[in-house]
């Protein structure tokens, strides 16, 4: 198959993750219980270790620098998720996302002072274009027009904790291969969330109501959409064995637009799954950041 459909199919499926993500809070986590998700989504990893060492019987032969860097990864990514979900309770999807679209900003910044790489003059027009354009999409109209600072401030963070994420986990994974590093992550990943569940109270009150009541349909739920995670990572993984890693990524980058395109769909024809604002100006708004952001991505590629 043509690389470029493999490549395709990724970022559709992390944009039915992210549609999976937003229901999962209007459904089932009313009251901004982000602590019960976040319990729950860090905690099910337990289901992905036997399936990684089922690939991979070697997960034990890793050396302890790499173990415990992929445990660090783990909880960063877990905290990079945290910040999401926050701004995704507040917000629609298909604003939120577009967001992410930082993170390889901050790559290269940590590239830059990490590892001595430059930028050119191109990936800085890139990276002030998608600045711009996420700016634009954060644009709160009304009597006054004002930018929304929680909603960047949030996915700021995320996107830093995302893009230390992926250079922490790369230097780990790079060395020990994929089902090895997916164990080890995930043992982070169910570490931070023991933390969560043993010292934060209130994040520990809204899980054990939260299983009390629907501990099966969000089970069911994060577990498909945790599958569907990593059958988008593996496709991307083998995309980047066919094709340069800067057109795997730019084609990765048009996540944005495909969640936006799920957002019409699902107001419009399945209103009951979840809905978004999708006036004229909304939609002209919405349109306009993400090409400018999409426009940044590929110049940074």
């Amino acid at each position: 198959m043509n690389w470029f459909f493999i490549a395709l199919a990724a970022p559709l499926l992390w944009a039915i993750v992210n549609h999976t993500d937003k229901y999962l809070l209007s459904k089932y986590f009313k009251g901004h219980s982000i602590g019960a998700l976040i319990i729950f989504s860090t905690l099910i990893a337990l289901i992905v270790l036997p399936f990684a060492y089922f690939f991979d019987q070697h997960i034990f032969e890793i050396s302890f620098r790499n173990g415990f860097i992929l445990v660090i990864a783990g909880i960063l990514g877990a905290l990079a998720v945290l910040s999401y979900l926050y701004a995704l309770d507040d917000e629609d999807v298909s604003i939120v996302v577009p967001l992410f679209q930082l993170i390889p900003i901050f790559g290269f910044i940590l590239g830059y002072f990490l590892l001595g790489e430059t930028l050119t003059a191109k990936q800085i027009s890139g990276c002030v274009l998608i600045i711009f354009g996420s700016v634009f999409i954060s644009i709160e109209r009304g009597a006054k027009m004002s930018i929304k600072w929680k909603l960047l401030g949030l996915m700021v963070l995320a996107s830093l904790l995302f893009a230390t994420y992926d250079v922490t986990y790369k230097v780990a994974a790079v060395e020990e291969g994929f089902w090895v590093s997916i164990f080890w992550e995930h043992v982070g990943l169910f570490v931070i969330g023991l933390f969560f569940f043993i010292a934060i109270r209130t994040y520990r009150r809204q899980f054990l109501a939260m299983i009390g009541r629907n501990s099966g349909a969000i089970l069911g739920i994060n577990l498909g959409s945790e599958i569907i995670n990593i059958v988008a990572n593996l496709l991307t993984n083998f995309a980047l064995l066919l094709a340069p890693v800067a057109l795997v990524l730019t084609v990765s980058g048009l996540q944005p637009l495909f969640v936006f395109i799920l957002s019409v769909v699902i107001t419009i024809f399945l209103p009951k799954l979840g809905q978004e604002k999708i006036t004229r100006i909304d939609l002209i708004q919405k349109i306009v950041a993400i090409i400018i952001i999409l426009s940044g991505s590929v110049f940074l590629y």
